[in-house]
């Protein structure tokens, strides 16, 4: 077993080992470690799987609609907290903003008695108001 010693300065136990032979986790010393120290690792897995995802579904709308620029957003947010007895809480979250998907635009107009209507006032129609409206791709929950 190996002799125990700590950083001067920071009180961090310095050895390589744990006490079951295993190797300790190192301390934070970039963004990317202090992320995936998070839940042991869990959170840093769960927000690639999302950012997978979310490049999929970015090709998808992109390659369906022949939209140009799609614009995504991640936030990752990490609440920290110290404990009186002088350990730290983190708890860890994240969001993704999927872009808005560009839908036509409708013309109506008012009626008399101030109801929005997509017939125009006073004029007549050529063709009924039964179409169909079957989505033109797949729509996902």
């Amino acid at each position: 077993m190996s002799e125990t010693t700590h950083d001067p300065d920071t009180g961090e136990i310095l050895e390589a080992r744990a006490a079951d032979g295993g190797q300790r986790y190192p301390a934070a010393h970039s963004l990317a470690d202090f992320i995936r120290m998070q839940e042991d690792g869990q959170f840093d897995a769960d927000v690639a799987f999302d950012l997978n995802e979310l490049a999929a579904d970015l090709e998808e709308l992109a390659e369906s609609t022949g939209q140009g620029k799609l614009k995504a957003q991640l936030t990752i947010k990490v609440d920290i907290i110290r404990d009186p007895a002088g350990f730290y809480v983190f708890a860890a979250s994240h969001a993704i903003k999927r872009p808005a998907e560009k839908r036509k635009q409708s013309v109506g107009w008012v009626t008399e008695d101030n109801k929005f209507t997509p017939n125009k006032p006073r004029q007549g129609n050529l063709f009924g108001t039964v179409r169909d409206v079957t989505p033109r791709r797949d729509v996902r929950n």
